[in-house]
């Protein structure tokens, strides 16, 4: 994967992700509270992982002591969390310079064990991990009665090119 492909597949999830969100705050509450709970959780799941791995590239001490850690937040709250961290995603990979990407970091994973990754394997990760949790998350929105957003890339880029004309 080159530089500018993670830069738009960075973008493209902070997209669907956004857009994920909002189909689940439209899903019926009262009807459907506990297959809202779990879309919430699955979503959050994400996001923590998100925040681990930024510590990981940062050198920071991970927010979270496992990717199922904390209290899950509302939709709203949660959008706002999830927004702030693919932003600062985006933000970090246009920053960096390509000699950036290769390079080596070690990092102690939740379990206590310690890793070795390049950077862009990071940020693989990252853009990768939420593709099946969006998969079980539209399939719940579906079952709801909803209308998951469609979770493709071409769809992005569709709008991504329709926004710069």
């Amino acid at each position: 994967m080159h530089r500018v492909t993670a830069l738009t597949l960075l973008k493209y999830k902070r997209w669907i992700d956004a857009g994920m969100l909002c189909a689940i705050a439209a899903t019926d509450a009262r009807c459907y509270a506990a297959e809202r709970r779990k879309m919430l959780r699955l979503m959050h799941h994400v996001h923590v992982t998100d925040m681990i791995v930024r510590a990981n590239l940062t050198g920071a001490e991970p927010p979270y002591s496992g990717v199922h850690a904390g209290r899950v937040p509302d939709a709203a709250a949660l959008m706002l969390s999830m927004h702030a961290c693919s932003n600062w995603y985006v933000e970090h990979a246009s920053a960096l310079p390509p000699e950036a990407w290769d390079r080596v970091m070690t990092y102690r994973r939740t379990d206590g064990k310690m890793m070795q990754a390049s950077t862009l394997a990071l940020v693989e990760q990252v853009i990768l991990h939420g593709t099946r949790h969006r998969g079980a998350v539209s399939w719940l929105i579906n079952a709801c009665g909803g209308a998951a957003p469609q979770d493709v890339v071409s769809g992005f880029l569709r709008e991504s090119l329709r926004d710069i004309r």
